[in-house]
């Protein structure tokens, strides 16, 4: 059993597996929907990549279209029941995948600097509560808001590097190569 404490009540979820794909570190994407108490939907994508590498991602439905879907926080006050909800995501995935590794980023919020968020915090105090070290090697990479949970039974050589690689290309590279595009509002026109 990954989980060293009980879980809360989470919400019921339905999964859909998405197309696989053949080029590229991305295999397939799993998605997750479910609702909560205020009728929001939520998604909760579990991108598969090589290795039985999964990086768990949600959002609400509402903000779909949104660059800023992972960055704004619903103040529904029902954190803790969508985060106990995205952990047996987790879980199930760990049930269809006994090699299941898998990893988060803590996306910043609006205005927030890339090291040690608010929502890796928040996410690391969540895994370090209910997921024990009998199956998984706990590895918080606090300088980009990262955290990986090696699967013990997988024994793909240097995975942890290999997935933080993987972090900084996919998640903090793009993010910088955004903040150096000029803005259309800073053109220099003067308006």
């Amino acid at each position: 059993m990954p989980f060293k404490r009980t879980l809360g009540e989470g919400y019921p979820f339905t999964y859909r597996k998405g197309p696989s794909h053949k080029d590229g570190p991305l295999v397939c994407v799993h998605h997750y929907t479910f609702r909560t108490r205020k009728n929001r939907r939520y998604l909760d994508d579990a991108e598969e990549y090589q290795h039985h590498t999964y990086v768990l991602k949600y959002y609400p439905l509402s903000h779909k279209s949104s660059p800023n879907k992972y960055r704004v926080l619903t103040n529904d006050g029902d954190a803790f029941r969508i985060l106990t909800t995205c952990t047996q995501v987790f879980l199930d995935i760990c049930r269809r995948d006994p090699l299941a590794s898998a990893g988060f980023v803590g996306e910043a919020l609006v205005g927030e600097g890339v090291a040690n968020t608010k929502r890796f915090r928040v996410y690391l105090q969540t895994v370090s509560t209910f997921i024990g070290p009998n199956r998984f090697i706990h590895h918080p990479m606090p300088a980009i808001s990262a955290y990986f949970l090696e699967c013990r039974a997988n024994t793909e050589p240097g995975l942890k590097e290999t997935v933080e690689q993987m972090f900084r290309e996919l998640y903090i590279v793009p993010q910088a190569l955004e903040a150096e595009k000029p803005s259309p509002l800073d053109s220099g026109n003067g308006g």
